[in-house]
């Protein structure tokens, strides 16, 4: 089975402005429940063997608890995003600061932009998720960024979801879970591929740590097909986080 190798978790606490986040629908959104939930969320984090390294609360920014789109780690080196978002901005500061003790450090600059949730590595290949957010610049400064590292930068056009992890993650071992029609899958030959029910396709943002993964509450049938390809599974309910269109690799940065 597929061994994590990595060490930390970085995370931030949820805003007390976290009602205004960015988003589509109008679901009233309970910060209370939120902070219970993100406290089993790092609890299970840290069972699972990472380390949890916090970023300092941001309550002038409604979104800083999804902190993997302010970073991309790809191997030893780590890339501060662009984001689009423009209230979002200033929340990649405290992270920048967080990952020179950590990684060798980059920044993409205007005019391109980029989040987080947009960059999916499996094993030498990074697949950035061409959408709203994430434009052609960026994937041309990350190549620039991992030249002669041994990754290499593969574009992939995304359609009707937020992000590329809202359609597809890593489990580790060669294998992706994925939803269906939102791009064209045939970038991820060779990979054994655990395809979610429509029903249950944001189902599809699970997150892998040390050979276990994390799926959503709420999706049985997706559960049952991760367990069906040897993984041992968890649940958590995230749905003050589905309200602002976050899911479970959202709420973190693995490094």
């Amino acid at each position: 089975m597929y061994k994590d190798p990595s060490k930390y978790a970085i995370v931030r606490p949820v805003p007390n402005s976290y009602a205004k986040c960015v988003r589509r629908n109008k679901e009233r959104i309970d910060v209370a429940l939120a902070r219970k939930q993100h406290k089993r969320y790092c609890d299970a984090i840290r069972e699972l063997g990472l380390e949890l390294i916090w970023i300092q609360r941001a309550d002038n920014l409604p979104d800083s608890c999804f902190v993997e789109d302010t970073a991309v780690v790809i191997g030893e080196k780590a890339v501060i995003c662009n984001m689009k978002v423009k209230s979002r901005a200033e929340e990649v500061t405290k992270v920048a600061n967080a990952m020179k003790g950590l990684r060798d450090t980059h920044f993409i600059k205007p005019p391109a932009t980029i989040d987080g949730g947009d960059v999916l590595t499996i094993e030498n290949k990074v697949f950035v998720g061409i959408t709203s957010r994430t434009n052609m610049y960026a994937a041309n400064q990350l190549k620039n960024i991992v030249k002669n590292t041994g990754f290499e930068i593969i574009p992939v056009k995304i359609s009707t979801v937020l992000h590329l992890k809202s359609a597809c993650t890593y489990l580790g071992n060669k294998t992706v879970v994925l939803s269906k029609g939102h791009f064209n899958i045939d970038c991820l030959q060779g990979l054994r591929r655990i395809l979610v029910p429509k029903d249950e396709e944001y189902a599809a943002d699970c997150l892998a740590i040390n050979g276990k993964v994390i799926v959503a509450e709420d999706y049985p049938k997706t559960k049952r097909l991760v367990e069906k390809h040897g993984y041992e599974v968890r649940t958590l309910d995230i749905s003050e986080f589905r309200k602002c269109e976050g899911a479970l690799t959202c709420l973190s940065i693995i490094v």
